[in-house]
């Protein structure tokens, strides 16, 4: 689920990624550690956000692990959130869309109105700016890995301890033009992965949402842990609770991850005290580690001015939805 990101600070971004990337020792001097699969296992609490991110707010929080836009932070900045306030280790993972092109990021080129390359799709109805890819051809996958110029290897450069990917749902979208595409998505995860891994050992993969790939043994290899939006409740209102059955569905296939001793990490865009309070109760039942904050995610915590995208509830369709949606 992605939010359009204010392309002045992006901009900032984009220098302070080049800048890093100059330096040909960039990913050796701030390398992610070997430990960091055990330090995600023991991660009690964590937290996200993606808009108006201040650097020095979010370092002196005391999350285990933090998920902040890829690109919004320069190497310093990432390696200061690396440290609680108790001089702790923190793991900060850097997000990025993989399923969607952002006509806000530095590889959007404006020539793609008139002549959009093979991979490009229709923009997104639910967040403008942003366009779903045919994630399997060659173009897209060179643009996210693959390369010290890609998404993935500048993030590689800035030291980000993993990646936080998000739409790897995408492929849902896609089966009515390619059959293969849960397959093809598999593939592509388990590609970024092992690229990113052999570049940075101990490098951490974070899937957002998608959970039916996790029937997938070679996906779950290929992952460290499994993000999840709207558990509970968001699918057809911030605070209206999903039905029973599609709590069910999903965590019955969460549960594969888990019993790979993968963590679990749920946000979940409620306010009202009953529902935070179930909210907790079943996440924890669950053994799952529970963020709630605004639907927005230009804040940390349910707390603050409210910003205009907190409103927005955008329901993850079922399969059967699919066919008669014309949005996504």
């Amino acid at each position: 689920m992605r939010r359009r990101i204010g392309s002045q600070w992006c901009f900032v971004a984009l220098i302070a990624g080049c800048a890093a990337l100059g330096a040909s020792a960039a990913v050796a001097q701030s390398p992610p550690r070997a430990d960091t699969a055990a330090a995600l296992a023991r991660a009690r609490s964590w937290a996200y956000q993606l808009q108006n991110i201040d650097s020095s707010s979010l370092a002196r929080t005391g999350y285990d692990l933090l998920v902040v836009d890829a690109l919004s932070l320069g190497s310093g900045e990432v390696a200061r959130l690396k440290r609680k306030p108790d001089g702790a280790r923190r793991l900060v993972l850097g997000y990025m869309n993989i399923g969607e092109a952002e006509n806000y990021r530095y590889y959007w080129k404006a020539a793609w109105a008139r002549s959009p390359p093979e991979w490009l799709g229709r923009e997104n109805c639910r967040w403008r700016g942003d366009h779903r890819v045919r994630f399997w051809m060659p173009g897209w996958r060179e643009l996210m890995f693959g390369a010290p110029r890609s998404y993935l290897g500048r993030m590689l450069a800035l030291g980000y301890d993993g990646a936080f990917l998000d739409r790897v749902d995408i492929h849902r979208r896609w089966l009515a033009e390619n059959p293969q595409a849960t397959a093809d998505m598999v593939t592509f995860v388990a590609g970024l992965s092992g690229w990113a891994k052999a570049q940075a050992p101990g490098f951490l993969v974070v899937p957002q949402n998608g959970e039916e790939l996790l029937a997938s043994a070679a996906y779950r290899a290929a992952i460290d842990a499994q993000a999840k939006e709207d558990l509970l409740f968001g699918n057809r209102g911030n605070d209206v609770a999903n039905t029973p059955e599609r709590q069910e569905r999903a965590v019955e296939r969460i549960m594969l991850a888990k019993a790979d001793g993968r963590p679990v990490f749920v946000v979940e865009y409620i306010k009202k005290p009953e529902n935070l309070a179930f909210a907790e109760a079943r996440l924890r039942e669950l053994g799952f580690t529970a963020y709630f904050g605004p639907r927005s995610l230009s804040r940390i915590g349910i707390g603050g001015p409210e910003h205009p995208e907190d409103r927005n509830s955008e329901p993850l369709f079922d399969e059967q939805e699919q066919a008669a949606s014309k949005c996504r």
